[in-house]
Parts: structure tokens; sequence; C-alpha cells
């Protein structure tokens, strides 16, 4: 190889590493996540009981962001909506359902604020386990509750959900997560 040649050469290299060294500085410069969010959610869901039956909801946590602050979702099961009422005593079982998409950690308070110093978890069952499809799900599920037909009420639950902020990569910047929110709810008979 003649100089000329060895020169190409050695520019061609100083250009490559100069391309790679651009590249690895615009991948360090641009921001990971740039939405703003709020933390607290009041997703305005409610569900009425008034038969035997099962209502679910789905929510997609698409903004979601890794911060200090947790995210609050609320939502209300009731028997009554003011203008009509449940003519049966009705139990019902609340199950929330999860893809494992992002590693959040999920807590459900019923009638509590999540901030007060007592307030506690009512999850009875919180595990992830693999569907038919071999898709992690995670699960979580609570006691059965009572809503007697001569009471109306009206039970409201926070859905906590913390996404830590050391997860602040770019491997976890389009990633989205579901939740699904199912009531089931029964006639209640006393033996």
């Amino acid at each position: 190889m003649n100089n000329r040649t060895k020169t190409l050469y050695a520019k061609l290299i100083i250009l490559i590493m100069c391309c790679m060294i651009i590249l690895r500085i615009f991948s360090l410069i641009l921001a990971k996540y740039e939405s703003e969010t709020s933390t607290d959610a009041e997703i305005d869901i409610a569900f009425y009981l008034f038969k035997e039956d099962y209502q679910t909801m789905t929510l997609n946590l698409g903004t979601i962001l890794p911060q200090n602050n947790v995210y609050v979702y609320t939502f209300t099961i009731g028997n009554q909506d003011g203008s009509q009422s449940a003519e049966i005593d009705l139990t019902y079982d609340l199950t929330i359902r999860t893809t494992t998409n992002l590693p959040l950690t999920y807590y459900l308070y019923k009638n509590q604020n999540y901030t007060d110093n007592n307030a506690v978890d009512i999850t009875k069952t919180n595990e992830i386990l693999q569907d038919e499809d071999e898709t992690y799900f995670r699960t979580m599920t609570t006691e059965t509750e009572e809503l007697l037909y001569r009471e109306p009420k009206t039970n409201t639950y926070q859905l906590v959900v913390y996404f830590p902020p050391n997860y602040n990569t770019e491997n976890y910047q389009d990633i989205i997560e579901a939740i699904e929110i199912k009531v089931e709810s029964r006639q209640y008979t006393t033996t």
C-alpha cells in the first residue's frame, strides 16, 4: 500500500469514529422522558351494581413516568347511583389484572386515603401468573364485599401505582402498562 491509500484509510477510520462519537453524544443528550403528568388521576369511573353481573374497565398507562411520587387512580363501586338502587342484597369480588411490562408496584385502598398513616392495603392476593397464551399478568383480588339493598352504599377505592425513578432509562421509554378492573357481583342470600 502506498502512502496515499494509507492516508485515505486513516481518514475513513477517523470519520467513522467521529460519527460514532456524535451518535453517542446525541443519545446521551436527548431527553428520555419529556412529558409531564399529574400524580392524581381521577378516572371518574363508577361501577353501579343493580343485578347479578360483571363489569370491566381497562386503563392504559401510556403516560406513566418513573418518579418519586405515586400515581393514584380513584374509582367507586356502589349499589345506588342517586336515581336507581339495587333491589336485592349483593356481594361482589374485585379483581385487578395488569400486564407486567413495567416494574410497577401496586397498592389498593378502600374508603381511606393512601396518605393516612393508618391506611391499610386491602389486597388479598397479589400474584404474577402465566395465562394460556404464556403471557404474564399480575392479578390482585380483594375480600368479597356485601352491599345490602336497604343500605345504599358506595365504596371508594384508590389504586396507587409506584414507578421508581431508578427506571428512568430508554429501555422503558415506549412501553405501556394496561390495567383491567373487573367487578363480579351476585345475589347474596342468607342461610
